[in-house]
C-alpha cells in the first residue's frame, strides 16, 4: 500500500511536468554574482553554527521524559502524541527522496535543458538555506518530538538527542522547498501554461502528504508541519525571485 501511493504520487507530479510548452527561447534568470555570494554566505554560515550548536546539546534523560507536561501542548498539537509508527515514518522517508527528483523534471524540454546552469545554482542555493534554518531552529528550540508523551513508544527512542529536535519539520520543509521551485520554475519557464495549476497542486500535495506521515508517525505535531510547510514554500518562492531577470 505504502509503494503505490508512492508511486501514484511520484507519477502525478511527473504527468504534470510532462505537459511542457514547446521550447520558446526564455531566460527568465540572471544570475548576479552578489546574489550568489550572499546567499551561499548565508546558508554556509547558519549551517556552521547549527552544527556549533548541536554539539553542545544533550540526550534527554528519563527525568526530562518524566517532567514532560500533555496539559502544555496546544489542544492543535495533541493528536501527534496518539500515534507511533515506524512504517509510516519509513513511507515519508521515501516520499522525501521522491521529492528531490521533481526538478529533474523540468529537462525533459528543451526550454528547461537551455536553463539547467541558472536553475542548478538556483536549487543549489534555496536547498542550502532551507536546510540550514531547518537545522539552526532545531538545535535552538529544542522541542521533544510528540512520540515522547507516548507510553507505548521504546524509551530508546526517548533517550536521544533526535527524540528533542520536533521544532520544526524538516521532512516537510525540504519537501515543500524542491517541489514548489520545482512549480515556481516552471512558472516562470512556461507562463501562461495551462498546466501551471496542475503543477502547483501536485507541488502543494507531495509535501501535504509528508506532513500528514510525520503526525502519524509520531515524529511531529501539527503545528511543526505547518511552519515547514511554510518555510520551505517561502524560500522556494524567495530564491528564484531573487535570480529572476528584470523585464523591460
Amino acid at each position: 500500500m505504502i509503494k503505490s501511493r508512492l508511486s501514484f504520487l511520484f507519477l502525478l507530479f511527473a504527468f504534470c511536468l510532462s505537459a511542457l510548452l514547446p521550447a520558446q527561447g526564455i531566460r527568465p534568470y540572471n544570475p548576479s554574482n552578489t546574489t550568489n555570494a550572499i546567499l551561499l554566505g548565508l546558508g554556509t554560515g547558519i549551517t556552521a553554527t547549527s552544527m556549533y550548536l548541536d554539539r553542545r546539546i544533550p540526550k534527554l534523560t528519563e527525568a526530562d521524559i518524566k517532567g514532560l507536561d500533555f496539559d502544555k501542548i496546544p489542544p492543535i498539537d495533541r493528536y501527534s502524541t496518539r500515534h507511533f509508527s515506524l512504517k509510516t515514518d519509513e513511507f515519508t522517508d521515501k516520499l522525501l527522496l521522491t521529492s528531490f527528483a521533481s526538478p529533474f523534471f523540468l529537462l525533459l524540454d528543451e526550454t528547461g535543458r537551455d536553463n539547467f546552469d541558472d536553475m542548478a545554482l538556483l536549487v543549489f542555493e534555496g536547498a542550502l538555506i532551507n536546510a540550514a534554518l531547518v537545522n539552526l531552529t532545531k538545535v535552538t528550540v529544542r522541542r521533544p518530538r510528540p512520540f515522547n508523551y507516548n507510553p507505548d513508544v521504546p524509551s530508546d527512542l526517548k533517550l536521544s538527542k533526535n527524540s528533542r529536535f520536533s521544532f520544526y519539520s524538516g521532512h516537510v520543509a525540504t519537501a515543500a522547498y524542491f517541489t514548489m521551485t520545482t512549480a515556481q520554475l516552471y512558472s516562470d519557464l512556461h507562463p501562461g501554461s495551462s498546466a501551471t495549476p496542475y503543477v502547483w497542486a501536485a507541488a502543494a500535495l507531495i509535501p501535504a502528504t509528508v506532513a500528514y506521515g510525520r503526525m502519524r508517525a509520531g515524529k511531529h505535531f501539527f503545528t511543526d508541519v505547518l511552519i515547514g510547510f511554510v518555510t520551505g514554500t517561502a524560500v522556494a518562492l524567495t530564491v528564484p525571485a531573487l535570480h529572476r531577470r528584470i523585464r523591460e
